[in-house]
């Protein structure tokens, strides 16, 4: 058998380790023209539905890597205001030196592609797709062609190969934008910085639709380029962050960090503080997308996975790790007797109570109606 995977994300890179370990001749294909080409987000949570996907997933050598440059284990989930008055919190065990709880994204990715050089191709944007009676037949936008016995569409949630696969999906905007940054975990930053900043996720907001989040990620073994810091998130309307689509994304890193640090210009001290420590070239802007309902489709040769079929809003914290599952049960279905219809049934069965969930925390922590 021959998989060809459209897209060396999370979910992607994850299948094609499986599928390699299973023996399988897999081939990785990415639009980006190297794995640090664009900023897609820093610190991701890893559930136990995660971690156990990438447990029965990885060869030893891989995972031994992916938990060396995951992060300090957090125990905290925890809500404010805007004058950082507690809402709620929630405590979890610590969990064990193995454990991966959270991990950075670019080091992540970079340990997932442990033993894949001969496995990537970069710089291959996906052009179309053409089913035959002995496989699929892959055009990519540089004129170049593949064919493949399967076709994966791991290529998130602008995915184009959904696009061709299930056009009638609709993938709502919700209206909610985020500025993604970090603050540089200084020795006065640590200091500065409240106790559960520092412990895990927590999340403040003004009451009024101004969310921003902040988590830390402390590495075991940090990676060359940057040190220790803590992810910062601005979450806000078009209205309430006070610039258009067309000039927000137009901006330069510095520019938007002056409006992470215009927004909170009146919350409490140790918020701005924080933001002003921040590192300003940092800074990018992403949409919040999801679908309502997860598809179905009918193909027995192309098939999808993560963001590809069920884009959600980060506020279940499941988009990595719905991701993960998908991989592993795809790849239980391509290395057995079972067909990809009967993994297409898995992934609706499993992902859309989550995709719901999300939705309606994105409704309660985004003040949005969706």
């Amino acid at each position: 058998m021959k998989v060809a995977i459209m897209g060396a994300g999370i979910g992607g890179l994850v299948l094609a380790q499986g599928l390699l370990e299973a023996g399988v001749d897999v081939t990785v294909f990415e639009r980006d023209p190297s794995p640090q080409y664009r900023k897609q987000g820093y610190r991701i949570h890893i559930s136990s539905v995660g971690e156990e996907a990438l447990a029965a997933m990885l060869p030893d050598a891989v995972r031994r890597r992916v938990i060396a440059t995951a992060t300090q284990p957090g125990d905290l989930v925890a809500g404010f205001d805007a004058q950082l008055n507690q809402q709620f919190e929630q405590v979890f065990p610590i969990a064990g030196p193995d454990a991966v709880t959270s991990v950075d994204r670019y080091a992540f990715r970079r340990a997932l592609m442990t033993g894949l050089d001969d496995v990537l191709q970069f710089g291959k944007q996906f052009a179309s797709y053409v089913e035959t009676p002995d496989g699929v037949e892959i055009a990519f936008a540089d004129g170049t062609s593949a064919v493949a016995d399967v076709l994966v569409g791991a290529d998130g949630v602008g995915s184009r190969v959904r696009a061709q696969l299930v056009p009638e999906l609709d993938v709502l905007d919700i209206g909610v934008r985020c500025i993604y940054g970090k603050v540089p975990l200084t020795p006065a930053v640590r200091e500065t910085a409240p106790e559960a900043f520092l412990r895990g996720f927590c999340f403040a907001s003004d009451g009024a639709g101004l969310g921003a989040a902040f988590a830390p990620v402390v590495f075991r073994e940090p990676p060359a380029e940057y040190g220790d810091y803590l992810m910062a998130v601005l979450t806000g309307t078009n209205a309430v962050l006070g610039a258009s689509d067309d000039d927000l994304f137009a901006m330069s890193p510095a520019a938007l960090w002056a409006i992470v640090e215009r927004s909170v210009a009146d919350w409490h001290p140790t918020v701005r503080e924080l933001v002003d420590a921040g590192e300003p070239g940092a800074a990018f802007p992403i949409t919040l997308r999801t679908c309502i309902t997860v598809p179905s489709w009918s193909s027995l040769r192309v098939t999808l996975l993560g963001d590809a079929v069920h884009p959600m809003t980060p506020a279940a914290g499941a988009g990595a790790n719905t991701a993960l599952w998908d991989a592993a049960r795809l790849t239980r279905a391509l290395t057995s007797d079972q067909d990809l219809v009967t993994y297409q049934q898995d992934v609706i069965a499993n992902s859309q109570p989550i995709v719901t969930e999300s939705l309606h925390n994105a409704e309660r922590m985004f003040k949005v109606a969706i």
